[in-house]
C-alpha cells in the first residue's frame, strides 16, 4: 500500500495518505475521522511550489466536487525552521494517484500553479508595501534631505520582489500521464548486518 506522511506546519498534526481500491485517503493523528474522496468525485488536482521555511516543496491539492480539498506535500515540518524531505513517498503517493485517475480524467482538471487569488493578494500587498516605503523615501531623502529615507530602500526592493514573484497569472494544465507513466521509486535498501 502506498502511504505517505507529513505534517502542513505546527498546528496542522501529523496526516498520513493513502490510497484504497476507490478513493483517497487521509487521517490526521489530531482528527478521530479520515477524510475520504472518492476517486469518482475528484474534479481538480493542482501541483505547485511553496514555502518550506528557507526551502521550497512541491504541494498537491485533491479537490472533489463539493469544493473539499486533502492536501499533501513533498516536505514534513519538524520544528520551526527545519522540515523533513518526503519526497520518495511524496512522489509514489502521486504516481499512484494519477495510475488511479486515470479512467476519470475526462472529468478532472490537472493543473500547475498557484491559484489565481492567492497571487493577487501577495502581489497587492507587495505594490503596497512598495509604494509606501518608495513614498516614505521620497518624502524624507528627496524632498526633505533627511538620510533617515534611505531606510526606505529595502521595503521598496522587498516590495518589488514580491510583485515579480507573485505576478498574478493563470494556472497552467498539465499531462497526468507525466506522473501515470513514471515509474514509483524503491525503497532504499537497508544495510544493516545482524549481530550474533
Amino acid at each position: 500500500m502506498i502511504q505517505h506522511e507529513d505534517r502542513r506546519n505546527a498546528a496542522s498534526g501529523l496526516r498520513t495518505t493513502h490510497l484504497t481500491d476507490e478513493a483517497l485517503v487521509q487521517a490526521n493523528d489530531r482528527d478521530e475521522a479520515a477524510h475520504s474522496m472518492a476517486f469518482a468525485d475528484i474534479r481538480s488536482v493542482r501541483l505547485n511550489v511553496e514555502m518550506a521555511g528557507p526551502a521550497s516543496q512541491v504541494v498537491c491539492r485533491v479537490q472533489d466536487e463539493s469544493g473539499h480539498e486533502l492536501v499533501f506535500g513533498s516536505m514534513s515540518w519538524v520544528r520551526p525552521g527545519a522540515w523533513e524531505l518526503k519526497a520518495d513517498t511524496f512522489r509514489n503517493l502521486l504516481v499512484g494517484l494519477h495510475r488511479a485517475l486515470a479512467p476519470h480524467r475526462h472529468a478532472i482538471q490537472f493543473l500547475e500553479g498557484s491559484k489565481p487569488g492567492f497571487m493577487w493578494t501577495l502581489f497587492t500587498a507587495g505594490a503596497t508595501a512598495g509604494a509606501a516605503c518608495l513614498a516614505g523615501f521620497g518624502w524624507l531623502f528627496l524632498l526633505q534631505e533627511n538620510a533617515v529615507g534611505l531606510f526606505f530602500l529595502p521595503g521598496v526592493l522587498g516590495g518589488a520582489w514580491l510583485m515579480r514573484v507573485f505576478w498574478p497569472r493563470a494556472p497552467k494544465p498539465y499531462d497526468p500521464d507525466r506522473y501515470a507513466l513514471a515509474k514509483p521509486l524503491e525503497p532504499a535498501p537497508t544495510t544493516g548486518t545482524d549481530a550474533g
